[in-house]
């Protein structure tokens, strides 16, 4: 049923007659929804004050109690980048884009029904909660007695931007972090008003993918947010999505902007309108890598190191990853045949290889020799996959583990383009339920299975459920450390458990995970041109 136009709309507040039959009160207002289909559905609801003015760059405040009403039929303005994604309905941005939108299934009457908290990835910096690919509508409609909730939050530099280097900066420590303090925010309005809906604020699933993996990894370790929730799922994304705040897109991000604006205090930064300041983004500051910051007030050490001192010991994890990750950003898309990929995957990798310290070349050499597969170009994007994917991802279950139960999935099921086989974000389609939406995606082709969409959809509902993502016809086993147990997503009747994941790759490029951050800069835009310059030759 998902459809979707581009519209520039807004909602307004409602003083004459309204719809009581979808008007639900929360605490700062009342909300008039809307129903299709047998979905009610909440949108451009705000759930923390707009972080303008002098609240720029600062924690979100949350929302003021209020006995007005409001419309809640459109999507809220979205984060600045939001518009990275075609399928974006919303089409204006601003830096007021703290909204967030409500699914329901009309027709189903549980009580207290278990809720998923949907946090788009993107790289940080782009994306947005509007995205057709996110709307919940497909999904309560396939699982009626969820209620799914997705998000807008701040990216790039108005979400996370050093400025301890800045005189005034000292105003501004949360500033490294934002993005994920109002994630947390977000959090905080579900379990204070989703019972109005119908929904348990006391089973409370947060999921994402890519770098909305990386939050959902982050958010549990975050005091701000860890009380809020019960479950994460975490897909394509770790802990390893939060840098050194003293690292090079950190300080690079904040040199770029005061030399671009001239910009010399944190006075004369929070002067700027609003439109010079995206100017100097969009000029400057975007070359850099935007992420959460460590060795700050809000992440005061590196989130695997909270994990293993246990501050989210009373949180259950799922997480996984694709088999080919690294192929939709070598591919950027299905851009680049396979060959072309390769010889991306070949720059980047080799650049930056030879910076490894003499002690850990061996590791990257035993790599090599034990990688399923020996083809060069694809030995460089399995190295991707390990490092930026699998390594973290493991190491994150197996600090969890020790606290609280954990499942881990391997999603090898292809799409039917033989050009990025089973790349970063294949699997989106299939937790949404977007059947006919899907089949003309770059990810996935027409390569769509009715029993995976089903057993998917049912195995990630039911994490939320009960903790437990196993069917009436395939049995999940728990993973730990000692007892590594990976589902294989692998096709049409092929679900299946395996023992460990690749463990030799994983034994071998476990020592040089410290090489993350400095991998990702390697991802740039001058080996796209340069070879699409070469075809077109």
């Amino acid at each position: 049923m998902v459809r979707f136009e581009h519209y520039e709309y807004l909602n307004s507040e409602i003083t004459g007659d309204y719809d009581k039959a979808h008007a639900v009160k929360c605490v700062n207002g009342t909300f008039v929804g809307t129903e299709e289909y047998g979905v009610a559905s909440w949108l451009g609801i705000p759930y923390a004050k707009p972080p303008v003015g002098k609240r720029r760059f600062k924690a979100p405040e949350y929302v003021d109690a209020s006995d007005r009403v409001f419309e809640a039929k459109y999507y809220g303005k979205g984060a600045f980048g939001s518009l990275g994604y075609d399928d974006c309905v919303q089409r204006l941005m601003s830096e007021d884009c703290l909204y967030l939108n409500i699914w329901i299934n009309a027709d189903d009457k549980t009580e207290k029904k278990p809720v998923m908290v949907w946090i788009h990835g993107g790289a940080y910096v782009v994306g947005s909660g509007s995205q057709a690919s996110y709307s919940g509508a497909n999904l309560v409609q396939a699982q009626s007695d969820i209620i799914m909730v997705n998000i807008n939050y701040r990216l790039n530099m108005y979400g996370f931007m050093d400025f301890s280097s800045v005189p005034g900066g000292d105003a501004f420590k949360t500033a490294p972090c934002n993005g994920l303090l109002d994630q947390a925010m977000a959090l905080r309005w579900v379990h204070e008003n989703i019972a109005a809906f119908g929904g348990d604020p006391d089973n409370v699933t947060i999921y994402g993918q890519s770098a909305g993996g990386g939050s959902v990894s982050i958010l549990p370790v975050l005091k701000e947010a860890n009380r809020y929730f019960q479950k994460v799922i975490a897909q394509s994304g770790s802990t390893t999505l939060a840098f050194p705040v003293d690292c090079e897109s950190a300080q690079g991000k904040t040199k770029a902007l005061l030399e671009y604006t001239g910009c010399k205090t944190m006075d004369e930064i929070m002067a700027l309108s609003e439109e010079k300041l995206q100017e100097a983004y969009v000029q400057a500051v975007g070359k850099f890598t935007s992420c959460p910051y460590y060795g700050t007030e809000v992440l005061p050490e590196a989130p695997i190191e909270l994990y293993r001192k246990g501050y989210a010991k009373h949180i259950s994890i799922m997480a996984g990853s694709t088999a080919d990750e690294a192929r939709l950003f070598m591919g950027e898309g299905a851009n680049l045949n396979l060959e072309e990929q390769k010889l991306f995957a070949q720059r980047a990798v080799g650049d930056a290889a030879v910076y490894l310290k003499d002690e850990d070349k061996k590791y990257y050499q035993e790599f090599w020799r034990v990688c399923r597969t020996q083809e060069p170009g694809l030995v460089e994007t399995e190295f991707i996959n390990e490092l930026m994917f699998r390594v973290p991802m493991l190491q994150q279950l197996d600090a969890q583990s020790a606290f609280n139960k954990t499942f881990c999935y391997y999603w090898s099921y292809p799409s039917s383009d033989a050009e990025i086989g089973a790349a970063h974000s294949v699997e989106l389609m299939f937790m949404f339920n977007m059947r006919g939406f899907g089949t003309k995606s770059a990810f996935n082709g027409t390569n769509i299975s009715d029993e995976i969409f089903t057993t998917v959809l049912q195995m990630w509902t039911n994490f939320a459920r009960c903790g437990n993502p196993s069917t009436d016809k395939v049995e999940w086993k728990a993973y730990s450390a000692e007892d590594p147990n990976v589902m294989d997503i692998a096709g049409p009747g092929d679900l299946h458990i395996k023992r460990g994941l690749l463990a030799d790759q994983y034994k071998a490029v476990t020592p040089l995970v410290g090489y993350y951050q400095f991998m990702d800069k390697y991802f740039t835009p001058h080996y796209l041109l340069d070879i699409i310059a070469a075809r077109e030759k």
